[in-house]
């Protein structure tokens, strides 16, 4: 590396925040939000009370381990760590891949490099916008945990714990952004990186907290580092050895490839076209054929694991009382600990898939605004049969992956229970109850397509995060159950016994889709079609 090839990166630094201003501040305060609501309804319980009552709980313990100090900041490291490292992870993948390999895909990160600019500016000034974003999260909880009463010392370590985490997969998005031409394709490297390590800390959180795997994933970094705690400070040069590796790796192949090409070069495709290429759901399939059969293979191997592990969650009579009045019912007892814990976790792949679901459906705004959409409609093709091609297979790949989702986690789960067939039953319909809502955000998406196609991108991801607000704030006490009812997840909620939810309302969900969908697609039947121009 030499000094010219950093030249520019001062600029592109401050044009990536400038960019990036409303993102960075949603990134950092969307954590620091949580961790007030946390930290508000603790302080308003007797909190020795809270503690033991969430310690007895096996199905909380397998998902954040044990509590390391028993006081109010304590706490809010003991339920944070995870939620932190995860949001920042996901908006230091996206921040990165944004500023790297979509430039590139772009034309941008071209047009830039024709002026006074080094080879590794654009890669650096992405990777410090990430920097700052976690940085600056982690000083705004490190500042909640000393307001809230903790010592300085173990506060500020726990900041630089949750900065040095999220900073990880950062660099882990950077070092994916190398492989392949496609956006998509680095996003999808990167985020499954993180979809592993929230395996990993449950796998090792429900071991007890302590195994070797805490070493692995960033999101139980705070098992070393101890905040409020023993305060091992020491582990942070740890921290910064491993997340060197990725960033150096990126850094590395950044030089050794092309400006919009790839590590593993793109496989040329045929002079003709198969004949079974002949419409527009044809085409759709293929764009999304790989992304669909990454995410079919991680979630399937995701389920089969909780499946497995879902036998170590013993059964407590004196469940905690605060997560079996969850919504209003005694759903831990009727269903058990272990239902519980598969509930849970199906729940939260759910809100992923509604994710996967809404991504997958944008890939048609980018077509529509790379004029590759408008070359298939000069073609005898109709604009109903191409967004619904792409409507069509985001719907179905979506139901595909909650169906295994609830096959792997059921087939695994009910050989180890014993009681095969009725096991394996109630887990599936438990995951495939969720695919209304998540049809719910492809149909929001759809919506705001058909008539703000500028603004789908950032509003339909602004609607997926206000719904998993309400979830999380629900779960904090800062809302009733009346205001989380306005989330379509609320309709198959983890805490309603599969064998009690409502078809109506499932059925209801599945009527409003169409409703969106149709006057989604009326919109964009009547609006002009974008371009670059």
């Amino acid at each position: 590396m030499r000094k010219d090839d950093f030249i520019g990166t001062g600029t592109l630094f401050r044009l990536f925040l400038k960019r990036d201003c409303l993102r960075f501040l949603l990134w950092v305060l969307a954590p620091f939000l949580l961790a007030v609501a946390t930290a508000a309804t603790f302080g308003a319980m007797d909190l020795e009370t809270a503690i033991a009552e969430f310690i007895s709980d096996p199905v909380i313990s397998a998902m954040q381990g044990p509590v390391m100090s028993n006081d109010l900041a304590g706490v809010v490291v003991w339920r944070m760590m995870g939620l932190n490292v995860i949001i920042l992870g996901i908006a230091d993948v996206l921040t990165v891949v944004r500023h790297t390999r979509a430039e590139e895909e772009s034309g941008r990160s071209e047009l830039i490099r024709a002026y006074v600019t080094g080879h590794y500016a654009n890669l650096t000034a992405a990777l410090l916008v990430a920097l700052a974003v976690n940085l600056t999260a982690g000083l705004l909880q490190s500042f909640l945990l000393m307001g809230i009463g903790g010592a300085a010392r173990g506060s500020i370590l726990f900041g630089l714990t949750v900065a040095a985490g999220g900073f990880f997969f950062a660099c882990l998005g950077a070092f994916g952004a190398q492989f392949k031409e496609s956006t998509g394709a680095a996003k999808g490297i990167s985020l499954a990186a993180v979809g592993l390590g929230f395996l990993i800390m449950i796998i090792n959180n429900g071991s007890g907290g302590y195994t070797v795997l805490r070493w692995i994933t960033p999101m139980t970094w705070h098992r070393l580092t101890q905040p409020l705690a023993g305060n091992h400070g020491w582990f942070l040069l740890f921290f910064m050895a491993i997340i060197s590796i990725p960033a150096v790796a990126a850094f590395k192949l950044s030089k050794s490839r092309d400006i919009g090409a790839g590590i593993i070069p793109t496989r040329l495709g045929l002079a003709e076209a198969k004949k079974g290429l002949k419409s527009p759901l044809t085409l759709a399939w293929r764009l999304y054929k790989r992304s669909f059969l990454g995410w079919f293979i991680a979630v399937g191997a995701f389920g089969a694991g909780i499946g497995s592990i879902a036998q170590n969650i013993g059964e407590n009579e004196e469940l905690g009382s605060l997560l079996g009045n969850l919504g209003g019912t005694d759903w831990t007892n009727q269903v058990g600990n272990k239902d519980a814990f598969v509930a849970i976790i199906v729940y939260i792949v759910a809100l992923a898939v509604a994710l996967y679901a809404i991504t997958t459906f944008l890939r048609s705004h980018k077509e529509e605004l790379e004029s590759r959409g408008e070359l298939i409609l000069s073609k005898p093709v109709s604009r109903l049969q191409w967004i619904s091609s792409h409507l069509l297979i985001a719907f179905l790949t979506s139901a595909a992956l909650m169906v295994v989702m609830g096959f792997g986690s059921g087939f695994i789960y009910g050989l180890t229970s014993g009681a095969f067939g009725s096991t394996f039953i109630r887990i599936f319909n438990m995951s495939i109850s969720k695919i209304p809502a998540i049809w719910v955000m492809t149909g929001i998406t759809a919506f705001i397509y058909g008539f703000m196609p500028k603004a789908v991108p950032t509003l339909s991801w602004v609607a997926w995060a206000l719904f998993a607000a309400l979830e999380l704030m629900w779960e904090g006490g800062a809302i009733d159950w009346s205001l989380m009812r306005f989330s379509p997840f609320s309709y198959a909620h983890y805490t309603v016994p599969v064998s009690e939810l409502s078809m109506m309302a499932l059925i209801g969900l599945v009527i409003f889709t169409v409703i969106l969908t149709g006057i989604g697609i009326l919109g964009f039947k009547n609006r002009d079609v974008l371009t670059k121009a």
